[in-house]
């Protein structure tokens, strides 16, 4: 069992003054409450665990409020009204001759005591007291120290993990994930949500849910004009409700078809707006809570940091597409494609399994610019490219060489294998002309080199694809 540390202190003061009763009481300044912390006392009233309302807690909320020690040495001039003046008693408590209630700290706390044995207290009893509340305020703030110490140690290591997380190379959902579900945990929540909003700014989808949250949750869209979880994102603000109301319709997260309690505490927190991707972090309890400004603070930080995650795996994506795939047509850059070349190669050497490189160039291309302004031009590109890539198969490779040639990978695939697919190639590629083409014929040429049929290198399958592709000119 845990000791109370204020106990021996307040028994040390009882037996020293021959008091009847005393009592230590902590504030409560948030919930305006006394707490009984510790007491001695021959009174049958005084029930351990004593909490009281400072409104109704008499005369030991005028000491607090007004900050300085109260002594009453006349306490049969108020003993009618006893009830009233120390609430803690009962009508049929009498015979106390004298009272004294000394401020602990800075209305931290209050140190009641009384007497039946003398009228009040002499100025010796008196500085006992007052050195006893001394010793009693250096043991609160030593166990508020404590407490902070031990909040403290819970948050580091929340962040600890989290970032160990970060840095350990997993993938951004995974970290979503632990991030919702350590938060949660660290809350004392049962629920807790990801959520970002889509581009259009209109609906957001749940990047990351607890366990407990329906699947089916995950891969739909919400709308951001409803719902507790819009509401955040619409207004930009921390949003804490210690009650949620069953009855209310509009006390719902998501949508208002969803299974999630609709009672219980909601806390739901944006992400700084200063950056691009618009984010909300959620939290849903199904009993009442309240959490420490430390801990909001250390939820809100990991959210800071999984938001600044978020944009550099997004920065990161764009900058790889960027760096891997031609701005106009979205097919592999000429460099990327060639690196997948290489890779095909080793893989085939490694595995004995054959791969066929394709080149695919449309002439007169250069003409195209005397008839077609560039704008049109991009936009026929893209036609064309979407055409070839959807007359071919899921697992082919396909890259943009240059502005009018194509590379396309066949794996696992002769020349001979691969006849089907090149015939519809050429096919697409005559079927899909630019607009405003005037007197200029395009026409598709083709070739093919095969390894290990035809070669042995890299070096030797492009400058073969390249000769054959110029012999088709002619």
């Amino acid at each position: 069992m845990r000791s109370n540390p204020f106990q021996s202190l307040v028994n040390l003061l009882s037996n020293i003054l021959e008091a009847h009763t005393t009592a230590f009481f902590i504030v409560d300044s948030k919930k305006r409450q006394l707490h009984l912390a510790a007491a001695q006392s021959l009174s049958k009233y005084l029930s351990e665990g004593l909490s009281l309302p400072m409104e109704q807690s008499g005369i030991l909320s005028q000491a607090h409020k007004a900050g300085q020690t109260i002594h009453l040495d006349k306490m049969h001039e108020i003993t009618m009204a006893l009830s009233s003046t120390l609430p803690f008693y009962r009508e049929g408590e009498s015979h106390i001759k004298g009272l004294l209630i000394e401020p602990v700290g800075e209305g931290d706390a209050v140190l009641y005591v009384d007497t039946k044995y003398s009228w009040g207290f002499n100025n010796k009893q008196q500085k006992w007291v007052k050195e006893i509340a001394i010793l009693l305020h250096d043991l609160l703030k030593q166990q508020d120290s404590t407490r902070r110490k031990k909040r403290f140690d819970r948050i580091w290591k929340l962040w600890q993990r989290l970032d160990h997380a970060q840095f350990e190379g997993g993938s951004f959902q995974d970290y979503c994930q632990l991030v919702v579900e350590e938060c949660a945990r660290f809350l004392g929540t049962e629920y807790g949500f990801l959520a970002m909003k889509d581009p259009t700014g209109h609906r957001y989808r749940l990047l990351a849910a607890t366990p407990n949250v329906p699947q089916n949750y995950l891969r739909q869209s919400f709308n951001a004009k409803q719902g507790l979880i819009g509401w955040v994102f619409r207004n930009q603000k921390q949003l804490l409700i210690p009650k949620l109301n069953a009855d209310s319709p509009e006390h719902f997260l998501l949508s208002s078809r969803e299974s999630l309690p609709h009672y219980g505490t909601l806390w739901g927190l944006p992400a700084p707006q200063s950056l691009s991707h618009s984010v909300v972090l959620a939290f849903l309890a199904r009993g009442t809570v309240e959490w420490s400004t430390e801990d909001r603070y250390a939820v809100s930080h990991m959210l800071y940091n999984t938001h600044l995650h978020l944009e550099q795996t997004y920065r990161r994506e764009e900058c790889d597409h960027l760096q891997s795939y031609d701005l106009t047509t979205g097919l592999l850059n000429n460099l990327t494609f060639e690196a997948k070349v290489e890779e095909m190669l080793l893989t085939s050497m490694q595995g004995s399994v054959p791969f066929t490189l394709a080149l695919l160039q449309i002439e007169p291309w250069q003409a195209l610019h005397t008839k077609v302004p560039p704008r049109q031009l991009r936009k026929w590109q893209q036609q064309l490219a979407e055409s070839l890539y959807r007359a071919l198969p899921a697992d082919v490779t396909f890259g943009q060489i240059a502005e009018n040639r194509y590379g396309i990978l066949f794996s696992g695939m002769s020349a001979q294998e691969i006849k089907q697919y090149i015939d519809v190639l050429l096919e697409v590629s005559r079927q899909v002309a630019p607009k405003r083409m005037k007197k200029v014929l395009l026409h598709p040429y083709l070739s093919t080199a095969s390894f290990p049929q035809d070669v042995t290198g890299s070096e030797q399958l492009w400058i073969l694809a390249y000769q054959r592709l110029f012999e088709a000119f002619d």
